[in-house]
């Protein structure tokens, strides 16, 4: 994982530009790191095809990752289930499932709501987002 980067300094982990990881989310041996999802996309997104993937095996952040009910809201509504989300395959998480979700968890929650089981992902393996994944610093008053 790269380290020689010094580490993007925000005000609150919402202003993180990815999928932040911290406390239960954290990766071993790093406090506060996300993922460029952007740019793991334009590298890997390329061709690949979205797999049939059941819920059960996904961990996914819960709606109050944020401090507030994201499951609810104009943001919520928002969230158009016919975009698959992003799952990284084998990646440590705080469920020890076998996928990690990384976007997609309103999309997701909406899915589950309606009775499905199963949806559209697309799946990166966890090699292919090592280079993208970036430490962060919460800045102190």
């Amino acid at each position: 994982m790269p380290t020689n980067q010094a580490p993007l300094k925000v005000s609150n982990t919402s202003n993180v530009p990815g999928h932040t990881m911290y406390g239960d989310w954290a990766l071993p041996g790093r406090k506060y790191s996300y993922i460029a999802l952007r740019e793991l996309a334009k590298k890997h997104m390329p061709g690949k095809q979205a797999q049939l993937i059941q819920f059960s095996n996904i961990c996914a952040k819960p709606g109050s990752w944020f401090g507030d009910d994201d499951f609810s809201g104009p943001r919520f509504d928002a969230a158009d289930t016919k975009y698959p989300g992003m799952l990284i395959r084998s990646m440590p998480n705080p469920c020890g499932l076998a996928y990690r979700m990384v976007d997609g968890r309103r999309r997701l929650e909406k899915l589950k709501r309606a009775g499905f089981d199963t949806g559209y992902f697309f799946v990166f393996e966890y090699a292919d987002c090592e280079e993208f994944i970036f430490d962060f610093e919460l800045e102190t008053s």
